[in-house]
């Protein structure tokens, strides 16, 4: 039997229900937003978070504290409608309308609780809650793990997702009737309101909502998150417009959903610890971890020193660390002086389709790798290498604005609304013998973390120990060739003499390596190139 193909590959929008999703969507934003009620369900998308991280964060200290926190969970971090009943009582009020009443009379009521494990029933939604938020890459097994438990019945997706959208928004979609409703009509898809089902609709849900973006950007928006307008979108077609989705549904497709086959297959990155890092790097863990707190802090670093400091490499090595034993992924793009904002960000494109030649708006290396981490539940690292060898502020364009404020978003040049994932970070190379860190606009100081690369003599050494080249002779000659230099941001680095097989290779690393960077910096000093001409040079090392 051939059916017909729903879906592009790796796509989850049934693409018949284009037109039916535009015209919908038309509808709803010039019927809903801007009534009264919507302009109240705008507002709550913002306070609702904002009250329910607070909520946790009073839970978890209370917690530290040594108090019994299992009350506060059922009434601080599960979602109540704002009924009169429920506005006397010390709840979190939530748009989701699941606990209209007492929660406990109403489970026990059920048959799916009993009194003496409310206890329990709070500690777990509490571990579940924290190991969510800790650890988002492992939300399938906290999802399992919680369904288990002889006392979780009746605690599905709408229940529990409210909290993790509150304080991971970047992570964890809101889920509840409508949303899922929705969700399964525009991909076809059946998932049921069971917390086991959660992390494949929310990865459905996000790859949708990304494949949807374009065609919600339309005139009169509200200025919103994605996801946030999704829901409120369903919130309308269900609640408001009661439209009937049962009506012209595609067939329900009955396999193995391909989106979770390939979360799961890049789910975790190889395990690489810090010790493992600063064993790779020569460089100590104490060290190393300031500069973790730098990158985590700023979110964004640059590594600047003279040649052969090591920039690049240690570069990848801590972004090896920041996606070890996760899902997220390591980039990276070089920069040089032809580079452009249309290469970065985005830009229009010649190309031919059909034989004819067509300008479409292409995004560029820095928004195609965003996009692809919002797929990611983890850290995703983008290394610029050579940074200061474009004209950076010109590259950045807006970017120079959400680099400082990763919380907010902003329209581009061609007017889509963006902002950076959260899971986002930059690590940035800057060779100082190209362009003094001086010269380097005060805008971009401002935004990154510095992180200065001198040569290490100690991991010369270190690499050395076990061979037989006369390592202690090279530190001599390279600390009297730095010394002459006499800037730091011009010395000869470490990097250029990290051969196993040095003692065949050093007269031809120094002569056709070392030699044109001295008479490029000495120029007008030739003596003192003559000093450092390998003739001279290997008298003092002797190999």
């Amino acid at each position: 039997m051939i059916t017909k193909k729903l879906h592009n590959d790796g796509q989850v929008f049934i693409l018949e229900k284009n037109n039916e999703f535009i015209k919908l969507f038309k509808e709803f934003i010039s019927s809903y937003p801007y009534t009264p009620d919507g302009l109240r369900h705008q507002k709550s998308y913002h306070e609702q978070r904002q009250k329910g991280k607070e909520n946790f964060q009073a839970i978890v200290s209370a917690y530290e504290s040594g108090e019994d926190i299992s009350e506060l969970v059922l009434l601080q971090l599960l979602p109540y409608a704002p009924t009169a009943n429920n506005s006397q009582r010390n709840v979190w009020v939530h748009n989701t309308l699941v606990i209209t009443n007492d929660i406990k009379e109403w489970f026990e009521n059920a048959g799916w609780t009993k009194s003496k494990d409310w206890s329990k029933i709070g500690q777990a939604i509490f571990n579940f809650v924290c190991q969510c938020n800790n650890y988002p890459n492992q939300l399938v097994e906290a999802c399992k793990e919680f369904s288990k438990l002889d006392y979780s019945k009746g605690f599905q997706t709408g229940m529990l997702t409210p909290i993790l959208n509150a304080i991971r928004s970047n992570e964890f979609l809101l889920i509840n009737n409508k949303s899922l409703k929705v969700i399964n009509y525009f991909t076809g898809k059946s998932h049921s309101r069971k917390l086991t089902d959660y992390p494949v609709i929310n990865a459905t849900g996000k790859t949708l909502i990304a494949e949807l973006g374009p065609n919600m950007r339309q005139t009169g928006i509200p200025s919103m998150r994605d996801d946030d307008l999704f829901d409120m979108f369903c919130h309308w077609l269900v609640a408001v417009k009661k439209y009937d989705l049962a009506r012209n549904r595609p067939p329900i497709i009955y396999e193995v959903n391909k989106l979770l086959v390939e979360v799961k297959a890049i789910e975790m990155q190889p395990k690489y610890s810090l010790k493992e890092c600063a064993l790779d790097t020569g460089i100590e863990e104490e060290t190393l971890f300031n500069w973790l707190k730098a990158i985590e802090r700023k979110k964004q670093a640059i590594f600047y020193g003279s040649p052969g400091t090591g920039k690049t490499y240690i570069a990848k090595k801590l972004a090896k660390y920041l996606t070890g034993g996760s899902d997220g992924f390591v980039d990276i793009v070089q920069f040089h002086p032809a580079y452009t904002y249309e290469d970065f960000i985005q830009g229009i494109r010649p190309q031919r389709i059909d034989g004819e030649l067509d300008y479409p708006l292409v995004n560029g290396r820095f928004l195609n790798f965003c996009e692809e981490a919002c797929r990611r539940q983890n850290i995703c690292v983008l290394i610029i290498d050579e940074i200061n060898r474009a004209n950076v502020a010109r590259v950045f364009g807006e970017l120079m604005y959400l680099l400082e404020y990763r919380d907010e978003k902003m329209p581009l040049a061609a007017g889509e609304v963006f902002s950076i994932p959260s899971n986002v970070r930059i690590i940035g190379t800057m060779n100082t013998a190209d362009r003094s860190i001086a010269l380097v606009d005060h805008a971009i100081r401002r935004r990154f973390a510095f992180i200065p690369l001198y040569p290490n003599y100690k991991i010369l050494h270190q690499y050395h120990s076990n061979t037989d080249f006369p390592v202690e002779k090279l530190i001599k000659t390279l600390m009297k060739l730095n010394q002459a230099i006499g800037n730091p941001h011009n010395e000869v680095g470490i990097s250029f003499f990290l051969l196993g097989n040095l003692a065949d290779q050093i007269d031809s690393v120094w002569q056709m390596e070392i030699e044109p960077y001295l008479e490029e910096y000495f120029f007008d000093q030739p003596s003192k190139v003559d000093q450092f001409r390998w003739n001279e040079v290997k008298k003092q090392i002797d190999p």
